[in-house]
């Protein structure tokens, strides 16, 4: 239960912590108008004398298609008596992929771009614009609603590229857009630490794949919720919201291929090359979906849906191989894929993004568990090589003890290394110590004669230097230092510093 907590309970502790979008503020929506209707502009390409001849046809806001070719619109609203005489400032905002103008009971309410018959004569307007109503151009009962609209510069065809009609306190529609995404931009400083960390670490760390996997995903995931929030963040042409959506899809098809990159790295021992070619067939997958669902969301949504599919089936496959970690894996993963469909686009707007951030806390805490149990490793085989090198040193010393060069007052000296219990700095000389208790006085420093010494001696103190097969016990005093007792009889102190390192270093020895 300690690896599910950090994914598939975080993850649901977000989604529950998290706040709904505040409202935009009081809004009266005009969909449901009882009447709309369009027609193509008159023969001489101005607005059609009637809204009820034989070329024009009654829809819905959605079916509203200005892609490609210039229109007119007329609806027919009722305006509530509280919002006519409310004291705050009206707007209409129109939110579509359009240039438009706009008239309410015959006077004009301003234009966005310039509506037109072809590219060079229209001018793109704003995907979100807003006209400001005078009440006095209100009246009791019905009023007439005229759109001129016109989608020439168009780089996709959508679906549905009207997305909202609607009277409400007027102000910048941006401000609106960012209130609703709010909840969610509040994650990118989580993403975005997630690709410098990850990415420092798989410049500087031995897991550089998995690590640079991880920093990937985080990008991507920063990525998506940009491009997602940039509606929100400032105001740009319509044309531009093709590109925005295009990006949308681009990083989430990348964040879905990256958590798979990453349980095949770390829930396998495969070859990178099957690893490789299994992403290569979820991305064959992915795009297949890209290409063939309609509408932007649904190629977002279904295309993470089959990545987090892929990855869930991959860790139970790994659960049912008894792979570590790869059940808590799969519910992340399947936890994840379940919350698409139950918050349909509301997921993508928002939930996508604290799911993610979700699902990258659990990987990373994987990851720094798999870093720490590297290092782990790597210490234990550091120990083991140490004790390798030290028996190995020993039986040098049994079969041809070395023999240590020492200078005392002109004369030379070719002490057998095995017979040295310890070395003791005094100033500009060592005195040395050997096991059948004699002590001799020599030239040098203990620094000096370090490097030369065989891998059985360790120095413990800065003034000391022993012998580890003659050291019978350590101690170890409440305030850190400790002592050495030798087998002579005598004790060496051992600096609070590297007591550490000893009591290391004669555990291998």
């Amino acid at each position: 239960m300690k690896t599910l907590f950090p994914g598939s309970a975080l993850l649901c502790l977000l989604l529950c912590l998290l706040p709904a979008a505040p409202a935009a503020g009081q809004s009266l929506s005009l969909i449901d108008m009882p009447v709309l209707r369009v027609c193509p502009p008159a023969p001489d390409g101005g607005r059609p004398d009637r809204f009820d001849g034989p070329d024009c046809q009654d829809t819905t806001l959605f079916q509203i298609d200005p892609q490609f070719r210039e229109i007119w619109v007329e609806a027919r609203i009722i305006v509530p008596e509280t919002d006519r005489e409310a004291d705050w400032p009206l707007g209409l905002l129109i939110s579509g992929k359009a240039a438009s103008e706009v008239w309410l009971n015959g006077e004009s309410l301003g234009r966005n771009g310039q509506p037109g018959p072809d590219r060079a004569h229209e001018i793109p307007g704003r995907m979100d614009a807003v006209f400001y109503v005078p009440r006095a151009r209100l009246q009791p009962g019905e009023n007439e609603l005229v759109l001129h609209l016109s989608g020439m510069h168009s780089h996709l065809r959508l679906s549905s590229p009207m997305h909202g009609l609607f009277l409400m306190p007027y102000g910048r529609p941006v401000e609106r857009i960012a209130a609703h995404y709010g909840p969610a931009l509040v994650t990118f400083g989580f993403f975005a630490l997630g690709f410098v960390f990850f990415g420092v670490m798989a410049w500087r760390s031995a897991a550089r794949e998995s690590s640079a996997i991880l920093a990937l995903a985080s990008f991507f995931a920063g990525g998506q919720l940009l491009w997602e929030v940039s509606r929100g963040l400032f105001a740009y042409d319509y044309p531009v919201h093709d590109i925005r959506l295009i990006g949308i899809v681009v990083f989430a098809f990348g964040f879905g291929l990256c958590l798979n990159a990453y349980v095949l790295k770390t829930l396998s021992d495969l070859p990178a090359r099957w690893r490789y070619t299994i992403l290569g067939g979820l991305a064959a997958v992915m795009l297949a979906i890209v290409l063939l669902v309609s509408g932007f969301d649904g190629k977002t949504g279904f295309s993470l849906l089959a990545a987090l599919l892929h990855g869930a089936a991959w860790c139970a496959y790994r659960a049912w191989r008894r792979t570590p970690g790869a059940l808590s894996h799969m519910a992340v993963f399947a936890g994840m894929a379940l919350l698409i469909p139950l918050f349909g686009g509301r997921f993508l707007d928002i939930y996508l993004y604290v799911a993610s951030a979700g699902i990258l806390l659990f990987l990373f805490y994987r990851q720094a568990q798999n870093l720490v149990r590297a290092r782990q490793d790597r210490q234990i085989e550091r120990e083991r090589a140490q004790r390798l090198e030290t028996a190995l040193a020993e039986a040098r010393q049994r079969s041809a003890p070395a023999q240590l060069q020492l200078v005392s007052s002109g004369r030379v000296d070719y002490v057998p290394t095995d017979t040295i219990v310890q070395l003791k700095g005094a100033g500009d000389y060592v005195e040395v110590h050997h096991d059948d208790g004699r002590t001799a006085l020599y030239n040098g420093s203990l620094a000096g004669l370090e490097t030369e010494l065989p891998a059985t001696f360790l120095r413990v103190h800065r003034s000391h230097i022993v012998n580890t097969a003659f050291v019978s016990a350590l101690e170890r005093d409440a305030s850190g230092v400790g002592r050495l007792m030798m087998s002579n009889g005598s004790d060496v102190p051992v600096s609070r510093r590297i007591m550490p390192k000893v009591r290391t270093a004669l555990a291998a020895a």
